[in-house]
């Protein structure tokens, strides 16, 4: 019993952190911008065929995709946000948000005419027998997912929280035109903020391909495991981002292991649900220090 239970235990905190990548990369472009990107999980999926065409169809070393491909994918984001976002921003938010509603969609439309597949198929980065610890099987894929997602996410909340340009987007966050006295720059401090976010939404692509594979269903399902985590860690907090990517992998796990398979992603609605009539804020809010 409890042998079954960790491993049920150990693919929740495999999902979570997943989870709490692609959530963490939505909060970041949020608080920076004020923009929910809805095309997250195409850019997910981007990243996952970046993957494929690095190890499948180039045979290059899986290393090389974890380094080029969350690169290029900011890139791409960044260059987005310059060439599209960046003139509808004149109009109102509500203009860019409907716009990454289109640009989602159209790129995992473009992906599925460029390369006529249901399905594309990325092997794992390690092979061999799985550790067994008190009669709970744990690989080396797994570990490396769990501890590169997350040490990923670590690093990512303390460049927000302590690097010179996460300063720029925490004041951009707190107040644009203070942020601009301060001599930050709007337009510099947005793009850098899709080219992370962007980033994280890459290598959560990378991370993700050899458990799925690459597919137009795996952007839907990056963008909704995403947003989920997000809002119940709190939409304006990089540590709710990470710990709520971890509760949903978890509890998902927990449903279809004991309930049914189908319960999956019902009961992440449902908490979806829960928390925001309970605690809109979110379960782990950033806390706001006050200055007397």
């Amino acid at each position: 019993m409890l042998a079954e239970l960790g491993n049920i235990l150990i693919a929740g905190i495999k999902f979570g952190a997943i989870y709490a990548l692609a959530a963490l990369g939505l909060v970041v472009i949020h608080k920076a911008t004020k923009t929910v990107n809805f095309a997250h999980g195409a850019f997910a999926m981007l990243g996952a065929f970046g993957s494929f065409l690095i190890v499948v169809h180039w045979q290059g070393p899986y290393w090389l995709a974890y380094l080029l491909v969350p690169i290029l994918i900011g890139i791409i984001a960044a260059l987005i946000e310059f060439l599209i976002l960046r003139p509808l921003r004149r109009a109102d938010m509500f203009t860019v948000v409907i716009a990454t509603v289109f640009l989602g969609i159209a790129l995992g439309e473009a992906f599925r005419l460029i390369y006529n597949t249901e399905l594309l198929a990325v092997p794992g980065m390690f092979v061999g027998a799985p550790f067994v610890v008190s009669r709970v099987f744990v690989t080396k894929e797994t570990l490396w997912v769990i501890a590169g997602a997350l040490v990923t996410a670590l690093a990512c909340v303390m460049l927000f929280h302590h690097g010179k340009i996460g300063r720029g987007m925490r004041a951009m966050a707190s107040n644009v035109r203070g942020a601009q006295l301060c001599g930050y720059s709007v337009d510099r401090v947005y793009m850098f903020a899709w080219f992370l976010g962007g980033a994280l939404a890459g290598l959560t692509g990378v991370f993700v391909a050899p458990i799925t594979g690459v597919s137009v269903e795996l952007s839907i399902a990056v963008i909704t495991a995403g947003f989920v985590a997000g809002v119940i860690g709190g939409f304006d907090s990089l540590r709710g981002a990470i710990l709520g990517g971890l509760l949903l992998g978890v509890v998902e796990s927990l449903a279809a292991a004991y309930v049914s398979s189908a319960m999956k992603n019902c009961v992440s609605f449902i908490l979806l649900f829960f928390v925001l009539m309970w605690r809109p804020e979110g379960l782990f809010p950033e806390r706001v220090a006050r200055r007397v």
